[in-house]
């Protein structure tokens, strides 16, 4: 005959599963996306992120020279990543649906973010080819026009106000890329945009998440408040 699991080992389990729940889901907003081993996701992928940054793809004009207008422009496809990391390398996969695109294409990030620590930072980007990193539209960085894998960096003081980021990208002929964003506070280690410095935001998408992981730590330490009740009551029944 099967024993039942008692009264007071499953709500010592509820806590217990709660929390793993809450930190699982905490970690899969970390900030940081691994590269994936799939070459055509290397600019990011189509499924959508509410706390990440949206690509568009535009495809440009042999010859083009350098950035163009995005504005001008119609969009061919959209993609989302949580940081942009592409180290130089060669690419001849192309997009999620345009295979045959890996050489004269543009892409234009946007995104908003907040600062762990508001101060000075140190941006640097990397790109093979022109590219450009702008902070609540005004210009950081301008790395444009044809060359091969080459950074620039730029100094912006960042409030605890939320902040609007956009990176602009273009590719000229084949066949190598490269376009990186680093970060770093004037005495810190340079990581990956956004790294542990900085959280990548989606207004009403981020606001629920967060939503759902604080109602998620209220169940858990009510939880943890029901246990230990019982614990006690159980010992003055002794």
């Amino acid at each position: 005959m099967k024993q039942k699991l008692p009264i007071r080992k499953i709500f010592f389990l509820l806590p217990v599963l709660a929390g793993v729940f809450i930190f699982s889901r905490c970690g899969n907003n970390t900030s940081s996306l691994k590269t994936s081993n799939t070459d055509s996701l290397a600019f990011g992928d189509t499924k959508f992120l509410s706390d990440g940054l949206k690509g568009k793809i535009y495809l440009l004009a042999p010859g083009t020279p350098r950035l163009p207008d995005f504005d001008t422009l119609q969009a061919t496809d959209t993609l989302y990543t949580r940081s942009v990391n592409v180290p130089e390398r060669s690419w001849k996969s192309g997009f999620p649906g345009l295979p045959d695109r890996f050489e004269w294409f543009g892409i234009e990030y946007t995104g908003r973010f907040n600062v762990i620590t508001p101060g000075r930072y140190i941006f640097r980007l990397v790109s093979d080819d022109g590219s450009k990193l702008f902070i609540d539209d005004s210009l950081i960085i301008n790395n444009d026009g044809l060359h091969g894998a080459a950074s620039k960096t730029g100094i912006v003081d960042i409030s605890d106000a939320e902040h609007q980021i956009k990176i602009q990208y273009m590719q000229g002929p084949r066949w190598s890329i490269a376009l990186q964003l680093f970060a770093k506070p004037d005495n810190g280690k340079e990581t990956i945009f956004p790294g542990k410095y900085f959280i990548i935001s989606s207004g009403k998408g981020f606001f629920l998440q967060n939503l759902i992981y604080f109602a998620s730590a209220i169940v858990l330490v009510v939880l943890l408040i029901i246990v230990f009740a019982l614990r006690n009551k159980k010992k003055k029944i002794r």
